[in-house]
């Protein structure tokens, strides 16, 4: 190690505040990419098993394949793994509780691993003769099975006569009373297993779910499979790949309700995956973590540069007694940033070990409500790829050696005389320092002097004032991006107000509304919202609609806008809690009238893009025309942006308009029409529970003692869930990040103000030995940290108002909701300046002010 060296070692020990606290800043800095890496990677994970839960481990399926076509597909060299899936149909249960799923939908399979079906209990099913039962059937049924019973089922069609015609119904129907169960066939299985399968997989209206095997050699010619397969990479050619195997294979013949072979992707696993064909959407994804990038680069190199020119400053003379004995501006420059390898090989492994701890410790205290949320038994793991660490690393090694850049340049230009005159550090004429009066009048001589000392060190009085600006932009720039991804986030995440939902229309109203208010006695309920609804027809002049509304729609040949809407009563408890909610008073509502509340407001979904918009220009006390009854008006009593809670979160339907009616108002419609607008009315109750399985259990003898009506079952426990867990997982990770952004702000500040205090330890005591108190020293200090306080707001509360109005336009891109700003944020930023510059220069003033008068204006090395 050269002298150079030795002495750059030498001086970082000497100053071992400002060296810790640039190695601390460091580890933050590093910490935070590795995290930020850590993060991005096992989210991505986490999704691809959220993906997996719901549909399947599969990446494209080819549906309608002819079993002799299916070879085409299997034999591709790009595949690595498939499943053929043979529909074998409905089988009729006997003794099931549960009258709304009277039936299993039995699939055969090659392969249950593709699609993401995996056993719970038993093993699953290797051939024709075996069935595996989905775990749900068993606890809600009421069937008595386990593994290894062998039971004989009849395969049938449902067939359901309306008015004379006659129709098959499917999968995705729901059970209606007036159907017939037609059996075609009869065969026996032994149960090997009992499965939990994907979300998707148990989306049959009116049946459960088992799965049974499946021979690969013994495919009927013509009889149309499903083939689903996993590729050996994935890469962003798997659409075009899927598309060539595709127009490789012949279309089925012979079937009546093929239309040839179809191609279907499991976009999610593929978005999940890095893989997706919605630029717009996936550039969106890249800008956002682009800005989360910028943010902790700009503030990493906004302290490690800092630690490094007041570095500079304090190794002044220094370097300017090596030019004096030949050091060239190589070795002086090299000094520079052997300080910075020196900081780097210290932190950056530091900062990775810390990293990994830190976001690993955060998934394992996170782990009970990941679990839930993509229904794992493992808690989750943590996944470190080791080409984001070496991105780290030389993403780490690439801020400091562009935070030490500047200042090494500048020490290789110090030469001997301007290192003993210090003329680079401090160049003033008179103007310089010149102040206003109006600063003496009103703050004092103490006051002009801490301002005429900011402005005679330009140099550490504009650091300091960047430092500051720099960390006011960070961490504005950080809070307002977690306030927008937070939006972003509520307008996207599942809009399911609810657990769990029973269905009914076109019944008898009275036996109806008898069914639904036994529904509302559950137990097991947390909540219990009951709903009826009627469509109505609206026709609506330019006038009368939003620029929403316009823009999106066309007039008919009469001029009118053709829209809906939905007239829906709640329950007396539910709806007097809405009032309340929504701030709307009752008696806005009283009267012989019928009376509605107009929802006006809401996000509405198209694509990938999410937008709040209204929809009417009406005021309150219109009328807006009930169409199904000559001559009938409902009365806009109220105007609100509050969502009932039977409303989704949000909607894909712009031109649907939303109508709250107390169920007072809901019979007087009803009252004005006919027999058959009663047989037009949804009526529903949903409900919220902790216990799913219990209230199930419950609600299916009340719904058994209606043999007569037609009603459908809904549940959405588990996604519902799984979406509340997901916000609280992403609200962790967003604050997390803030706090982060923040400690890396405040060692910017503390690291800036408080090693330059140090180095005015001689003007500190020249100003005592001429006679200034320790009283207006400290009022003096005041002053000078007011006014960098102030500059740096004056700066950097423009710069952070830009900042985060481009981060809104980037989330904008998807995400259309209206520009805000983060007021507490903003006041926080505020008073943590001044408390932080305040402390910095307290701690500083009290380290250094026992030091002696005399010792301090000898030290020729500050």
């Amino acid at each position: 190690m050269n002298i150079v060296n030795q002495l750059t070692l030498r001086n970082m020990k000497q100053n071992k505040s400002r060296t810790l606290v640039t190695i601390i800043g460091v580890v933050i800095s590093v910490a935070m990419l590795t995290a930020v890496f850590s993060i991005s990677s096992s989210f991505m994970d986490m999704m691809q098993r959220k993906a997996i839960a719901f549909s399947g481990k599969w990446q494209a399926a080819f549906l309608n394949v002819a079993g002799e076509d299916v070879a085409v597909i299997t034999n591709t060299e790009a595949i690595e793994r498939y499943d053929i899936d043979q529909e074998l149909g409905f089988a009729r249960v006997s003794n099931s509780a549960n009258r709304a799923k009277p039936y299993l939908y039995i699939t055969g399979h090659s392969n249950h691993d593709v699609i993401g079906v995996s056993p719970i209990d038993g093993r699953l099913p290797q051939n024709e003769n075996e069935l595996a039962l989905s775990s749900q059937f068993l606890q809600t049924s009421g069937v008595n099975l386990k593994v290894g019973d062998v039971i004989t089922i009849d395969f049938g069609k449902r067939i359901l006569n309306l008015d004379g015609n006659s129709g098959t119904l499917g999968k995705d129907d729901v059970y209606q009373s007036k159907e017939v169960f037609t059996p075609t066939k009869t065969k026996t299985y032994t149960i090997t297993g009992i499965v939990q399968a994907p979300a998707k997989e148990q989306e049959a209206s009116a049946a459960y779910r088992a799965f049974s095997g499946l021979s690969e050699g013994d495919l009927e010619e013509g009889f149309p499979y499903t083939v689903s397969v996993e590729y050996k990479d994935l890469e962003d050619n798997i659409y075009e790949t899927s598309k060539t195997i595709k127009s490789k294979v012949s279309s089925v013949k012979n079937q009546e309700k093929s239309n040839g072979v179809k191609l279907k992707y499991n976009r999610d696993l593929l978005l999940y995956s890095g893989i997706s064909n919605d630029s717009h959407f996936l550039y969106t994804m890249y800008l956002a973590v682009f800005s989360v990038g910028s943010i902790i680069l700009i503030g990493s190199v906004s302290l490690i540069y800092n630690a490094f020119a007041i570095s500079l400053s304090e190794r002044s003379r220094t370097f300017g007694m090596l030019s004096s004995v030949g050091a060239t501006k190589q070795q002086k420059r090299a000094s520079v940033f052997f300080e910075a390898a020196v900081i780097g090989v210290i932190a950056i492994p530091v900062g990775l070990f810390f990293g990994s701890i830190g976001i690993g410790v955060t998934f394992h205290l996170l782990s009970p409500f990941i679990q839930k949320m993509f229904v794992v038994s493992e808690p989750i793991r943590l996944v470190i790829e080791p080409f984001s660490m070496i991105v780290v690393i030389l993403f780490s090694i690439f801020i400091l050696f562009i935070s030490a850049w500047l200042p090494a340049m500048r020490a290789s230009r110090i030469t001997p005389i301007t290192a003993i005159r210090q003329t680079k550090d401090i160049e003033i004429k008179g103007k310089d320092v010149r102040t206003s009066k109006m600063t003496r009048k009103l703050f004092g001589f103490e006051a002009e002097l801490g301002l005429k000392n900011l402005k005679r060190n330009k140099h550490h009085y504009r650091s300091t004032v960047f430092s500051l600006a720099i960390s006011v932009i960070l961490y504005l720039a950080a809070s307002s991006f977690s306030l927008y991804m937070d939006k972003s986030y509520n307008m996207a995440q599942a809009p399911l107000p609810y657990d769990l939902s029973v269905t009914d229309r076109g019944g008898d109203l009275e036996r109806v509304r008898s069914l639904t208010n036994e529904l509302m006695s559950v137990q097991n309920a947390t909540t219990k919202v009951k709903t009826q609804l009627l469509f109505n027809d609206l026709f609506l002049k330019e006038n009368e609609v939003t620029t929403d509304i316009s823009s999106r729609h066309t007039l008919n040949p009469d001029g009118e806008y053709f829209m809906s809407s939905n007239i829906v009563s709640l329950d007396e408890a539910s709806f007097a809690a809405y009032l309340q909610s929504a701030g709307i008073d009752a008696k806005k509502l009283e009267g012989d009238e019928i009376s509605a509340i107009l929802v006006n407001q809401f996000t509405l979904k198209e694509q990938h893009n999410f937008t709040d918009i209204s929809q009417l220009t009406v005021q309150e006390g219109s009328e807006i025309p009930f169409t199904r009854v000559e001559g009938a008006k409902i009365r806009i009593a109220s105007i609100t942006d509050k969502r009932p809670p039977f409303m989704l979160r949000y909607q894909e339907d712009a031109f649907t308009v939303t109508l709250v009616v107390s169920e007072r108002g809901f019979d007087k419609l009803l009252e004005l029409g006919n027999d058959k607008l009663s047989e037009q009315v949804f009526s529903e109750v949903q409900f919220t529970t902790e216990q799913s399985a219990a209230l199930e259990n419950e609600i299916n003898p009340i719904i058994n003692k209606y043999p007569d009506l037609d009603f459908y079952t809904t549940n959405l426990i588990e996604e519902r869930q799984d979406a509340m867990n997901r916000a609280t997982v992403i609200s962790v990770f967003l604050y997390g990040f803030v706090v982060l952004i923040g400690l890396i702000c405040m060692a910017n500040i503390i690291n800036t103000i408080s090693t330059g205090m140090a180095l005015r330890k001689r003007e500190f005591a020249m100003l005592a030995s001429i006679g200034m108190t320790p009283e207006g020293m400290k009022k003096m200090l005041r002053f000078e940290g007011f006014f960098y306080g102030m500059k740096s707001l004056i700066y950097g509360l423009p710069i952070s108002l830009c900042v985060m109005f481009f981060i809104y336009k980037i989330l904008d891109r998807n995400f259309e909701f209206a520009f805000t700003l983060p007021w507490v944020d903003l006041i926080i930023a505020g008073i943590g300046v001044f408390f932080i510059v305040g402390t910095s220069i307290l701690y500083a003033t009290r380290k250094y002010k026992e030091q002696s008068i005399v010792e301090s204006l000898k030290n020729e090395n500050i």
